[in-house]
């Protein structure tokens, strides 16, 4: 069993958390609800195209993709071809799976997922966003 989705919008990490007004709250709060508003959405659609619901371990294999800012050239002396800046991997991560599991349409809890395969690449060619594969074991 497997299910692909295809999510846009601007990946936007979770773990940031700040005090205001003595409430702790996230540092990327509004950001993080219209992301987590595109996963939802990309988890129903992939839902209805695919009768699947996971309730045993899974693998997930996700690739980021990340607006290039006009400082990062493509080419020439300053050129770089990965995103060694914020947001950190792992922090995406935390918010794609906790997006993916509050949507509650394909698994129970990311604590099922066993795997996580995850990159980070400049949106070249594309809108900013993130593909993530699924996969029971």
């Amino acid at each position: 069993m497997q299910i692909n989705l295809d999510i846009y919008g601007e990946p936007t990490p979770q773990g940031s958390k700040r005090v205001f007004n003595g409430r702790i709250v996230e540092a990327s709060g509004q950001k993080l609800k219209i992301w987590r508003k595109a996963i939802a959405s990309a988890c129903v659609v992939a839902r209805e195209t695919n009768d699947v619901f996971f309730s045993g371990p899974v693998i997930v294999n996700v690739v980021f993709f990340l607006r290039r800012p006009p400082s990062v050239k493509r080419t020439g002396k300053n050129a770089r071809e990965w995103p060694m800046v914020p947001p950190d991997l792992d922090k995406l991560c935390r918010g794609m799976l906790d997006g993916i599991g509050q949507s509650e349409v394909i698994w129970g809890d990311d604590s099922q997922v066993v795997c996580l395969i995850a990159d980070k690449v400049y949106a070249d060619g594309r809108e900013p966003g993130a593909t993530v594969s699924i996969t029971g074991r």
